[in-house]
């Protein structure tokens, strides 16, 4: 397989919901999960090419030849990873107050910071985690209207997010040929003038596709340690993707495991699939961030029902080999 970084750089507010978050629409996350970006790559290459590329597209990844991470962020020339869910042998207690709280908030770490990180979790060395504290950007609230014809017009707020100038978000994707890749680029390209998340029609989510980067020929420390991280074996895994292992991998890969749980839902995006909004049903994947002793293949799951055609989820993993 080989291995890609596609960093995005976002021109307009982006809203992407909160997975556990009953007031969605008035919240936005920073980051998106792998299933919905797969989802918005469905529903381009259906725009762009028709049913066949579409059905092409998710033979690849039943057959193990596309794989997906979540979206995390950069700054400048710096890429973060998810912080592992792992306790280290130094006990909170033996901290500093503002270090410990600083430790507990820290959610990304710097790639050229992780393996510093590891180290402080065997109590070789303190870790800073102040020093990493970092702001991508900040909550944006801003006031739609809501208008029904014969009905007075109903204000109504949207919580965004907007990206700081010099940062945006990156994906790493596994492809297994040359043509794959084109595909992915020119979907990334078409998606990124429609917009990914939720109200794209009010210009939300477009991006730019700043940098593609092939970490099979790496040029500085972070691109070493990618490629180093996504070929041979290891023992253990950082997951950098919300994904779910088959029910036969399931007892296998929890063995050993740290790991979080994330919600995956959300409705139905497709004007063919019923006359009505319809639910996706409902599952608990394991979170980007959870440390794992095993791989796993992971699923493109069926989660639709009586509708006109069948809807999928995007549940493959990307592992990165980390030395926990």
């Amino acid at each position: 397989m080989n291995s890609f970084l596609f960093k995005l750089r976002f021109t307009a507010p982006v809203h992407f919901g909160l997975p556990d978050s009953a007031l969605s629409l008035y919240s936005s996350g920073e980051t998106f999960c792998a299933d919905t970006l797969f989802s918005a790559l469905c529903h381009t290459a259906l725009s762009l090419w028709g049913p066949e590329r579409l059905q092409k597209l998710c033979a690849q990844v039943r057959e193990g030849t596309l794989r997906l991470s979540d979206a995390m962020p950069w700054q400048d020339e710096t890429f973060y990873l998810p912080k592992p869910m792992v306790e280290g042998k130094t006990a909170d207690r033996e901290l500093p107050a503002a270090e410990r709280k600083a430790m507990k908030k820290l959610r990304w770490l710097p790639v050229e910071a992780f393996d510093s990180f590891v180290c402080s979790l065997a109590g070789e060395q303190p870790f800073e985690a102040r020093r990493y504290a970092v702001e991508f950007g900040c909550a944006v609230e801003t006031t739609r209207a809501r208008i029904t014809e014969g009905e007075d017009t109903v204000p109504y707020a949207v919580g965004t997010f907007m990206f700081a100038p010099d940062c945006g978000l990156y994906i790493l994707a596994q492809c297994a040929n040359e043509s794959q890749v084109d595909m992915l680029r020119t979907l990334l390209e078409a998606l990124g003038v429609s917009g990914i998340g939720g109200k794209v029609t009010s210009g939300c989510g477009r991006f730019v596709l700043e940098d593609e980067i092939d970490l099979g020929a790496p040029f500085d420390s972070q691109t070493e340690w990618f490629s180093r991280a996504l070929t041979g074996e290891h023992t253990r895994y950082l997951l950098v993707t919300a994904s779910l292992p088959r029910e036969e991998e399931l007892d296998e890969t929890l063995t050993d495991a740290s790991f979080g749980l994330i919600r995956r839902g959300g409705f139905v995006q497709s004007d063919t699939y019923a006359e009505t909004a319809r639910k996706k049903r409902t599952q608990y994947f394991l979170a980007s961030g959870s440390v794992l002793a095993r791989r796993f293949a992971g699923d493109l799951y069926e989660v639709g029902g009586s509708g006109a055609h069948p809807v999928y989820r995007y549940g493959c993993p990307i592992l990165l080999g980390v030395n926990l």
